[in-house]
């Protein structure tokens, strides 16, 4: 949300009030005429003071009608409107600026502030008047008219359907996606299509996620689905008997008050410099908001402020929900609202309870109860395995159970080094963990066995490998773990080794393992002892695993560690797969070999189209420069460098096709 907004404060308080005070003190050893003079100096700062924090005032909320204003700008039959309840005590990140423009600043410029917005000049990163998108036999037209956006629909027989008007958009890092106008609320339905912001292309809704291509995906609604993280305080308002909705909000994207809480009596109480003047001296606040990073609250509620967004959960009254919105509020309990899914829920228990677990989804509505459920969000062993939702991976972490590992030990709302990810400073080197675990500080080599100035001896390569996937890419699980064979045999989750020894095999990881560390050396089939384990992993795994795989080929400490020389013709045999984003990710590794920076690749392209390109990309492999190359049976490469087609067709059979749809 944007808009002109006051930045009038009080006049230096500070300074003001302790003159004042000095004045009055002196007055009783001043003459009749002396005083009078005194009293009128005093009187002036006072009156100034007065005068203009009711200007601010007056000021906030005109902020506060122009923005009601704006909001009600949005189409009539996409309805979201400021809360209006009695009891709203929410104000609006507006008010917070006044005294707090530092913070307001930082969070201003962070990517929560802009994940949802209006349709306006400035929030719309894609390219949009006068493009033309292809809807199966008929053509969308996308035009701006002065401040909005319309999209149009032109059949196969050349006649046009009305207008709509976009309404909202959501994202502005990766992805942004458009929200039409509809009596039902605001919709993507008629338009499917989202712009992949790094790529400066259009692409279909569905091929941005990985998503089982053979099921398409429904018209998503903002207000009752994208409603309760993407906005702050949002109230779905629908009637489960006449289906009508009057969704309301405190703010679009996620501002201040949902992470310190409604601040309308905080703010009320500020507005009047004295009380500022006053908790100014003593240093009690009254009517104080929460800050989750301070020490006096628990590293558990404080988690749990973030966990309200990025987590799996699901809610036990649904009608309440659709009704009224989430209850929970920064500094509470989480599970007073809402069931946290994480992996003491699932995995370990007896059948029974996970019947009882799955029977109690049902019940309550949750729209995907099951085993289909939580194989599209966990592995078998119930870490959380689609980014976003990294509180799930928190919870079963030692660091967190045992110790006070939050959330704010890494990351910065207000103090961030890097916009991308929210670190704090130095918390993208060891430093994140050696400000517990100080005793592996000086020789990290003796624990590590690598260099200590190599990738290998980075913690979060080994405890926080990359085996999440989203945004089209492999994501750090934030559940810490250790490298294991015996837990990829079991879960199919890759280990941190082969990650970045992608030339690697399992046996090869288990016997070092077992060297280094002790660990047990599972009992392996010839493959696993043959053929490099990502390699393997690319071939025939679930379309997850696929993505992982391909991902981690393109990485660069991964290429350094085992070789950039020999991955182009299995990225070039994957950009076939029959996932839109496993073919999208396999052309992004594909372009991290210097030979193949500038390939063309359209992976949301017609079959015929993208079998062309890819036919393309394959002859430049075989005509190029000698690629050095000893023949590697591990890497399925004959002694000129070449594929070992039957040896990577037999895996290919082998494949895991199950349908998959990695919930984001």
């Amino acid at each position: 949300m944007s808009g002109a907004v006051s930045t009038i404060d009080s006049p230096g308080l500070e300074v003001i009030v302790p003159v004042v005070l000095l004045m009055v003190a002196v007055l009783p050893f001043l003459g009749q005429a002396t005083r009078q003079k005194v009293a009128g100096l005093v009187a002036l700062p006072l009156a100034l003071t007065a005068g203009l924090g009711f200007l601010k005032f007056t000021m906030d909320s005109r902020n506060d009608a122009s923005r009601a204003a704006l909001l009600a700008s949005t189409p009539v039959q996409a309805r979201i409107e400021p809360i209006t309840a009695p009891g709203n005590a929410y104000t609006s990140s507006q008010t917070c600026r006044a005294c707090h423009p530092s913070e307001y600043q930082s969070w201003h410029d962070s990517y929560h502030r802009t994940m949802t917005q209006l349709a306006k000049p400035g929030a719309v990163l894609a390219k949009w008047h006068g493009t033309e998108l292809p809807l199966g036999q008929a053509t969308l037209h996308l035009e701006q008219k002065r401040d909005e956006f319309w999209v149009r629909t032109l059949g196969a027989d050349g006649i046009k359907s009305d207008s709509q008007r976009i309404s909202m958009l959501t994202g502005s890092h990766h992805l942004q996606v458009y929200w039409t106008a509809d009596p039902k609320g605001n919709m993507q339905h008629p338009f499917p299509y989202g712009w992949l912001i790094a790529d400066k292309k259009w692409a279909p809704v569905q091929d941005t996620f990985l998503h089982d291509p053979n099921l398409p995906i429904g018209g998503a609604k903002w207000n009752d689905i994208c409603i309760k993280c993407h906005a702050v305080a949002g109230r779905p308002g629908i009637d489960s008997r006449t289906r009508t909705m009057n969704t309301e909000i405190a703010e679009l994207g996620i501002s201040c008050e949902a992470c310190h809480g409604p601040a309308k009596k905080h703010i009320a109480h500020y507005q009047n410099p004295a009380n500022r003047y006053v908790t100014h001296l003593t240093g009690k606040s009254v009517h104080a908001i929460l800050n989750p990073g301070k020490e006096t609250l628990d590293h558990r509620l404080s988690t749990q402020v973030c966990g309200q967004c990025h987590s799996y959960q699901f809610t036990s009254n649904m009608l309440d929900w659709r009704k009224n919105g989430s209850r929970f509020l920064p500094g509470n309990e989480l599970k007073a609202n809402t069931t946290v899914v994480h992996a003491s829920t699932f995995a370990g228990t007896k059948p029974k309870q996970q019947g009882e677990a799955r029977a109690f989804m049902s019940k309550h509505g949750h729209p995907h109860p099951g085993d289909e459920w939580l194989n599209d969000r966990f592995w078998p062993d119930g870490m959380v395995r689609v980014t976003g939702r990294e509180y799930n991976g928190l919870l079963d972490t030692p660091c967190f159970q045992r110790g006070k590992m939050s959330c704010l030990s890494c990351h910065s709302m207000h103090g961030y080094h890097d916009i991308n990810d929210q670190l704090s400073p130095r918390m993208g080197t060891n430093e994140a963990c050696l400000q517990c675990h100080d005793d592996f500080r000086d020789d990290p080599t003796a624990h590590t066995h690598h260099t200590a100035d190599s990738a290998g001896s980075r913690c979060y390569n080994c405890h926080m490998p990359h085996t999440t996937y989203g945004l089209l890419s492999g994501i750090r699980s934030h559940q810490i773990d250790s490298p294991s064979v015996e837990t990829q045999l079991k879960t199919g989750r890759p280990n941190a080794c082969n990650l970045c020894h992608l030339d690697q095999t399992l046996e090869w990881t288990s016997q070092h393992l077992a060297e280094w560390f002790g660990q047990r050396q599972p009992p392996l089939n010839d493959d696993d002892k043959s053929i490099s384990a990502m390699l393997k992993m690319l071939l025939k795994g679930d379309a997850g695993q696929r993505a992982i795989a391909a991902w981690n080929m393109g990485r660069e400490p991964a290429r350094k560690a085992s070789g950039g020389n020999w991955q182009a013709p299995w990225l070039i045999r994957t950009m076939d797969d029959p996932y839109a984003a496993v073919r999208y990710i396999a052309h992004k590794a594909l372009m991290a070999d210097p030979e193949f920076a500038n390939t063309p690749f359209d992976y949301t392209a017609s079959l015929a189209k993208r079998t062309q390109q890819i036919n393309t990309a394959k002859a430049a492999w075989l005509n190029g420069k000698p690629h050095g190359i000893a023949q590697q049976f591990e890497l399925l490469l004959d002694d000129q460098g070449k594929p070992l087609k039957d040896a990577a067709d037999r895996l290919t059979r082998q494949r895991d096709n199950r349908p998959m749809t990695l919930q984001e």
